[in-house]
């Protein structure tokens, strides 16, 4: 049985802010790479699992997301002017909204922040421009009507949740708190593409290298100088821990995942320098990628470097994409060529490159192309 402290509620929901960056910026021309709020789920029932009905939730295995615009449109969610007295703003309603579900297990007592749904949107949607202003805050609270979120005990149905008759579903507690977002509209960041290249042979012993190559290209019709320090791709000898960090690597047949030799030190101090070399950083024209270069150790090494082919086995297929780490947006960079952004001083440089990020933006990084497979022989 559960007991919410005197309600009548198994589920009880709460906006909060989450992690927001850059200053609960909301870019209306560039894409939020972070959720702009959580919907934290807390449960009071203490012996049968109860399963959450919701306008736009959507469930991918451990990722849960609710669409914010979508949810405005159905009622699920206010959109505050706190300019105006606090009064919302009306946005088209969506007649037939889709319906999502998500289990919430049991739990013996409640616990802050059991289940957690991030609230995502498109910023660039020009649903957006037509309601927000930039240079304006505007809040988000959930309305007071119950018919967009709703629960049932998950032993008793089995069926489509739209089935369910409206006296036989659990209501569900809100929070009245409002988070708050500053609307923005600087100016878009240039894309940065990533192209996997590998040889489709790889030899465990011989003179014949296995070079892994990532192709980053940009459509800036601008040159771009980016900085790649403390990545997997510095020049940095500690920064590759793991080829995991630059490619996911797995059977063809058996989707099994290839374990890599990793090297994961600790110290004391941090012992990178002040400010990056000039090697970790690197030029993107718009008629000529960047190509980043990893050559593996074939068995022949006896040191398990990080670049060591240990972990594949001969006469197996694999295949293999760029890793999530070599995805990573680059926070700083700069219009220009290498060689302009990097003259002079140390101290000259270090002036020039005290940039501000929050305002000019992350380069996002997007995979291009089918991942590619290699063989392994001897």
């Amino acid at each position: 049985m559960y007991n919410q402290r005197g309600a009548s509620s198994p589920l009880f929901l709460s906006l909060e802010e989450g992690r927001l960056r850059n200053d609960d910026k909301f870019q209306l021309n560039r894409e939020r790479s972070s959720n702009l709020g959580l919907i934290v789920v807390t449960t009071f029932e203490t012996e049968r699992a109860v399963t959450l009905v919701c306008n736009h939730l959507h469930v991918n295995g451990q990722h849960k997301t609710l669409n914010l615009l979508e949810s405005l449109k159905s009622g699920l969610i206010e959109l505050v002017d706190p300019d105006n007295k606090g009064h919302t703003i009306a946005l088209p309603y969506t007649a037939v909204p889709q319906l999502g579900q998500l289990n919430i297990p049991a739990k013996p007592s409640p616990e802050h922040l059991q289940v957690w749904v991030g609230v995502e949107t498109d910023t660039t949607s020009a649903g957006w421009k037509e309601v927000l202003q930039p240079g304006h805050i505007y809040g988000l609270r959930f309305s007071k009507s119950n018919d967009e979120v709703w629960g049932y005990y998950t032993d008793e149905y089995h069926g489509s949740p739209g089935e369910i008759p409206p006296a036989e579903r659990l209501t569900v507690g809100r929070g009245d708190s409002t988070i708050y977002f500053a609307v923005h509209n600087d100016p878009a960041t240039p894309k940065i593409f990533a192209k996997l290249e590998v040889p489709q042979k790889c030899y465990l012993s011989g003179p014949v290298p296995f070079t892994l190559i990532i192709e980053y290209s940009t459509n800036s019709e601008r040159p771009i100088t980016i900085d790649k320090s403390r990545s997997p791709l510095s020049v940095f000898e500690g920064d590759l821990k793991t080829i995991e960090q630059l490619i996911d690597c797995r059977d063809a047949e058996t989707k099994e995942e290839v374990r890599w030799v990793g090297f994961f030190g600790c110290g004391d101090s941090d012992p990178h320098p002040l400010f990056p070399p000039d090697d970790d950083f690197v030029e993107i024209l718009p008629d000529k990628p960047w190509r980043f270069e990893c050559t593996l150790q074939n068995l022949e090494y006896e040191d398990d470097t990080v670049r060591s082919m240990f972990g594949l086995k001969s006469g197996r297929t694999y295949k293999t994409q760029i890793a999530s780490n070599a995805l990573s947006a680059f926070s700083r960079w700069q219009y220009g060529r290498k060689t302009d952004l990097l003259s002079g001083s140390d101290e000259e440089k270090k002036r020039r490159w005290k940039v501000d990020q929050d305002k000019q933006g992350s380069l996002s990084v997007e995979q291009i192309g089918e991942p590619t497979e290699f063989t392994v022989v001897k």
